[in-house]
C-alpha cells in the first residue's frame, strides 16, 4: 500500500511539474544556458586577458544569457600546444592562443617573416576576408576548428642587452648572437641574412640566457612583451616589424554548430567586433610600450616606411625561397599572389 501511494505521489508531482514547465517555458531558456570554457595563454589582467573577458561579457549580453563563457588565463587548462589538441577533441571549447603547426605546417604563416610589414597591411591580412585570415581559417577547419577572429598583440621586433653596431643596415655583419625560438626555422634564416649568429632558447629561459651572455638578444616577441619581461636588462630595441603577433580566437567546430543558429551569429558578430576594436588599439599600445622602453633608458630604433620596405624586399627575395617549405607550396603561392610577387 505504501508503495502504491508513493507512486501516486510521484505521478501527481510529475503532472504538476509538467504543467509548471509548460507555463514557464521562458524561464527554461535561461536555466538551460550553454556554458563554454575559454583557455588562453595570456597573463591575468593583461590586454589579452581583458580582451577575452570583454568577448565573454558581450557574448552573454548578445545571446541574452543563453551562452556564458568562463575564461581561464595563464594556461590554466594546459600549454597552448596541448590546448590546441584539446580544442580539436572538444575537451576545451574556445581558445585565444597561438596555433600549433603539429598537424598542419601551413599555420607557420602566422609568424612568417614579412608576410606583412606594418599595421595597415596587418589589418588587411588578418581581418575577415584577408589572405592570412582565410588561409588559416581553411587550415584549421580541417582540424574541426572554427576561426572566430584574431587578437593582435603587436608587430614583432628584437631586444638586445648590448647595442648593435649597425641596426639600420640589413646587409651589415652585426657580430651578435640572437635568440630564436626552438624550431624557429623561419627566423633563423631571416636573422642570419641580417648578419646575426642564432641560437635556439625557450622563452622560459630567455631572461637568464640574456643576463648570463648565452645570447646577446632575442627575437620572437613584441615591444609590449619586452616591457613586461625584459626592459631592465635591455640596451636596445629594434622595431623590425618582422611579423605580426596574433592570438587566434578559435572554437571547436562541433561545439559551435551545436549552438542555436542565432547565437552562432551573435558569437561571430561579437568576435569580429572586438577584433576590429583591437586593431585600432594595438598600435597605440605599441607606441606606449616603445615610450616605456625609452623611459627605462633603452635605445629604441624605428624605421621609416621606405626602410621597412627594404628589409621586407630582401626577405621576400632572398629568405623566402629558403623557408617556403615551412608553409607549403599552396600557402606560399597565395601569399606571393596577394603581394603581387608572382
Amino acid at each position: 500500500m505504501k508503495l502504491i501511494n508513493f507512486k501516486r505521489r510521484l505521478l501527481l508531482k510529475g503532472a504538476v511539474l509538467g504543467l509548471s514547465l509548460s507555463m514557464l517555458g521562458g524561464a527554461m531558456t535561461v536555466s538551460a544556458a550553454t556554458t563554454l570554457r575559454l583557455s588562453t595563454q595570456v597573463q591575468p589582467n593583461s590586454d589579452g586577458h581583458l580582451f577575452a573577458l570583454d568577448f565573454a561579457e558581450r557574448v552573454e549580453d548578445a545571446t541574452e544569457g543563453r551562452v556564458k563563457i568562463n575564461v581561464y588565463p595563464a594556461s590554466q587548462l594546459g600549454d597552448w600546444t596541448e590546448v590546441h589538441e584539446q580544442l580539436m577533441q572538444g575537451a576545451v571549447d574556445i581558445g585565444l592562443q597561438s596555433l600549433s603547426t603539429k598537424f598542419d605546417k601551413t599555420l607557420a604563416l602566422a609568424w612568417f617573416p614579412y608576410a606583412v610589414e606594418d599595421y595597415d597591411s596587418a589589418r588587411t591580412a588578418y581581418s575577415k576576408g584577408g589572405y592570412v585570415y582565410d588561409i588559416v581559417g581553411d587550415a584549421i577547419a580541417k582540424q574541426d576548428l572554427k576561426l572566430l577572429s584574431v587578437y593582435g598583440a603587436g608587430m614583432g621586433g628584437a631586444g638586445f642587452v648590448k647595442k648593435l653596431p649597425h641596426p639600420r643596415d640589413p646587409n651589415a655583419r652585426q657580430n651578435t648572437k640572437i635568440r630564436i625560438w626552438p624550431g624557429g626555422t623561419t627566423h633563423r634564416a631571416l636573422m642570419e641574412r641580417f648578419g646575426f649568429n642564432t641560437s635556439p632558447v625557450p622563452w622560459s629561459e630567455l631572461y637568464v640566457a640574456q643576463s648570463t651572455g648565452v645570447v646577446d638578444g632575442m627575437i620572437g616577441g613584441t615591444a609590449t612583451q619586452h616591457v613586461e619581461g625584459f626592459k631592465d636588462i635591455t640596451k636596445m630595441w629594434v622595431q623590425y616589424n618582422d611579423h605580426y603577433e596574433p592570438l587566434w580566437l578559435v572554437m571547436n567546430m562541433q561545439r559551435f554548430e551545436g549552438i542555436d543558429e542565432k547565437d552562432q551569429d551573435a558569437i561571430l558578430e561579437v568576435a569580429q567586433e572586438v577584433s576590429l576594436e583591437r586593431f585600432d588599439a594595438v598600435q597605440a599600445a605599441e607606441e606606449q610600450s616603445l615610450q616605456d622602453l625609452r623611459d627605462a633608458g633603452v635605445e629604441v630604433v624605428t624605421f621609416t616606411k621606405d626602410e621597412l620596405a627594404e628589409f621586407a624586399d630582401i626577405t621576400r627575395k632572398e629568405v623566402w625561397p629558403e623557408i617556403a617549405d615551412e608553409i607549403g607550396p599552396e600557402a606560399m603561392a597565395k601569399l606571393k599572389k596577394e603581394l603581387s610577387l608572382d
